[in-house]
């Protein structure tokens, strides 16, 4: 079955912008361009246990390569921002710069995928460009491999003519009325333009656990933000691949969407217990290691003839009769092997109730205690790794509480930043009395077929679409695109959004992405904006 068609939405601040009290005519080239954010799904991330409705050749990475880029050229972007984006410099680079694109990418040396942001050189040109890692910034709960990118950008100065046959990104139906020759006044020179863009994009922590690392990654993301853009003092525009549903703590925060009198508490609380929960499970294998490392260090100690020369009441041949952890009392401190241990204090507490459907859950946190029974692969996997400290992508990390930074001064650090308004909170109210089309034939089929793949959650959607990623065993908004509530900056443009891209029903979509019209797991957002100059 083909794609199904994804219209172009008109929003209530293009129609204020272009009907309103003072109404300005927006040029098709000149005063609008296409911003996307999309996670492509890392090929290294591909198992067949992850998405097993999917067919063998919609998995195939020669085959998803190819299916990414001609959505790309389906809805081609003048910017965009990709997460998940492995295979950089052996397609995504050399094809991208091909089209007309420059890129900035940028990854943890421990994944196998990053991100990437790439604007089309005919409409931007690079002011700068700085990429971060989270791990590297405080304390964190998990080592996450997880970063952020930003690049300044300025409109071109040019009215040469685009020899690129995709540079014009809107739609036809949208064409100035009497474009056939442009108007030359002083509004039409090119010394008159907007000012920079801040583009930042990030893929934040996706562990279902992980909702307090999240909050200290959007913290620490929009610390970067403000600390960069007192340079540029642009106007700043972020797009990625959250990790948080709208019911998440890091989200409410950054909306400022009213957030649960319970949810910072149910962070505090679960800080203490992860804490405590990765002490005993450290202490257990301490205990092991070290029964190892001090038969060792004896056996090297009789062979040099050290313990030859000890007596007393309780030696026998020069050696100890207690057990190994006895006979460590006077070889060197041996430190714990990954990091240092707070001593037990409080006790853990209990996973909180269910809650009936449709309520606002008592918390978002999910309960390391379920990993083992989940139907998710992946969710399943983290049952052994998170009852270990062996390290690794998504290890544990361990560290004393206070080393944390307190779920309350995290929302603090947030509420000092600008509002995000998020450009797909308004999806709800556009879709309502004019739904997406539907596939029949599609959802009948997906309906006959059994499975148990999950569903998606359709409360507390503060607006949002009720998802953006559409997984086998997980369905939920997770990709935003947001603009900073706050005036203008003095060296920035004035961004309106104009239309955003219909997301498809989930009747096209099966049980589950990746499919065959559809090669990530995610749905890509498009936002048309106008961009005009400081008023």
């Amino acid at each position: 079955m083909s794609r199904p068609n994804r219209r172009m939405l008109t929003l209530p601040s293009a129609l204020e912008l272009t009907q309103g009290a003072d109404p300005i005519r927006l040029r098709k080239k000149k005063d609008r361009f296409l911003f996307m954010t999309y996670n492509l799904l890392a090929q290294a991330l591909v198992r067949r246990d992850m998405f097993p409705h999917a067919s063998q050749k919609a998995l195939r990475w020669k085959f998803r390569r190819q299916n990414l880029l001609q959505e790309l050229l389906t809805h081609p972007p003048d910017l965009a921002c990709l997460q998940e984006v492995d295979f950089w410099d052996e397609v995504y680079y050399p094809i991208l710069t091909k089209a007309g694109y420059e890129t900035a990418y940028y990854k943890n040396v421990n994944k196998k995928h990053g991100c990437a942001i790439i604007w089309r050189k005919s409409r931007f040109e690079k002011v700068d460009q700085l990429a971060f890692d989270y791990d590297d910034i405080g304390q964190p709960t998990f080592m996450t491999g997880n970063v952020g990118l930003m690049v300044g950008l300025r409109p071109v100065l040019s009215k040469t003519e685009n020899p690129d046959p995709n540079a014009d990104m809107v739609l036809a139906e949208d064409d100035d009325e009497g474009s056939a020759k442009e108007e030359t006044s002083k509004e039409d020179d090119d010394t008159d333009i907007p000012g920079g863009i801040l583009v930042a994009t990030t893929h934040l922590f996706w562990r279902p656990d992980g909702s307090y690392e999240r909050l200290r990654q959007a913290s620490i993301m929009l610390n970067k933000v403000k600390e960069w853009n007192q340079k540029l003092n642009f106007t700043v525009l972020l797009g990625g691949d959250f990790n948080t549903t709208p019911r998440d703590a890091a989200y409410r925060a950054m909306t400022r969407n009213e957030m649960p009198p319970h949810q910072i508490p149910n962070l505090e609380q679960w800080l203490v217990d992860e804490v405590n929960r990765m002490q005993n499970a450290d202490g257990t294998k301490t205990d092991q290691q070290g029964d190892i490392e001090v038969d060792q260090l004896t056996a090297q100690a009789e062979q040099l003839g050290l313990g030859e020369t000890t007596s007393g009441p309780d030696m026998t041949n020069g050696k100890k009769k207690e057990d190994g952890k006895d006979r460590a009392s006077d070889l060197p401190y041996r430190a714990p092997p990954t990091g240092i241990i707070l001593p037990k204090s409080i006790p853990a507490k209990g996973s909180l109730a269910a809650t009936e459907e449709g309520q606002e859950p008592e918390s978002t946190i999910a309960d390391p205690k379920d990993f083992a029974d989940s139907e998710d692969p992946k969710i399943k996997s983290l049952a052994t790794l998170t009852a270990s400290t062996s390290g690794g992508e998504d290890a544990p990390v361990i560290a004393p509480l206070e080393a944390f930074t307190p779920p309350q001064d995290l929302l603090a650090t947030i509420e000092t930043h600008s509002r995000c308004i998020s450009i797909y909170g308004q999806y709800e109210a556009l879709t309502k009395d004019d739904p997406a089309e539907t596939s029949t034939a599609t959802a009948a089929a997906t309906v006959e077929e059994k499975s148990t793949a999950t569903k998606a959650h359709t409360a507390h959607t503060h607006g949002e679409p009720i998802f953006t990623n559409y997984a086998t065993w997980f369905k939920d908004t997770l990709d935003y695109v947001y603009l900073y509530d706050e005036p203008v900056p003095e060296n920035g443009a004035r961004l309106v959004p104009l239309r955003l891209l219909e997301i498809p029903d989930k009747s096209f979509l099966g049980h589950g992405l990746p499919d065959e019209n559809f090669s990530s797991d995610h749905i890509c957002l498009v936002v048309e904006f106008a961009i005009l100059r400081r008023t």
